[in-house]
């Protein structure tokens, strides 16, 4: 990992900012990116996590091409099928590498899609996902489930892939694929 300070560059926003607003700017190294592949016509990605900011190019919105890519970069990907007994109604495609998501409906049904209206879910909306598709952390006997599920901690994707997702109240289930 290469480190290189850099200067921030503090402007005043015109146009229809409020006023006293701000904009700022820091130079990046032409190497870097060259290296993201990006050029004067691209779009970047801005990601920030309350600690530090990510600038990658911008991931595609087009489900297969954001597969493909995560792929390529050799990143953690799993592919969840979302069915309501045998008709899929979403299919959902993670990247567990930059904790993100793509997820196209299959059916305009908005009460069987994994994630109602919501049409670009962040991996919080995916995690909150997967606690509602397994048994709740406030089961009383939480800990025998977990033994008999061979696992040591509550993890809600984990208990996903050992039970599809399936809930007694429900036909819905997920058909796990790690790629």
């Amino acid at each position: 990992m290469e480190t290189r300070s850099g200067k921030i560059s503090v402007y005043s926003s015109g146009g229809t900012a409020s006023a006293g607003s701000m904009s700022y700017r820091v130079s990046l190294p032409s190497s870097w990116i060259k290296e993201l592949g990006l050029d004067k016509d691209n779009s970047a990605e801005l990601v920030f996590d309350g600690k530090s900011i990510i600038i990658r190019p911008m991931l595609s919105d087009d489900i297969n091409k954001f597969k493909s890519a995560a792929i390529k970069s050799e990143h953690n990907v799993v592919q969840y099928e979302y069915f309501d007994k045998a008709t899929l109604c979403s299919t959902i495609i993670c990247d567990f590498t930059d904790k993100t998501l793509r997820v196209v409906n299959h059916t305009d049904n908005l009460l069987k899609t994994a994630f109602g209206v919501q049409n670009k879910p962040d991996w919080n909306d995916f995690m909150e996902f997967m606690a509602e598709r397994c048994v709740p952390k406030t089961r009383d006997n939480l800990t025998e489930i977990l033994k008999k599920l061979n696992l040591n901690s509550y993890d809600a994707v984990a208990i996903v892939e050992k039970t599809q997702g399936r809930m007694a109240e429900d036909d819905q289930w997920l058909k796990i694929t790690k790629l």
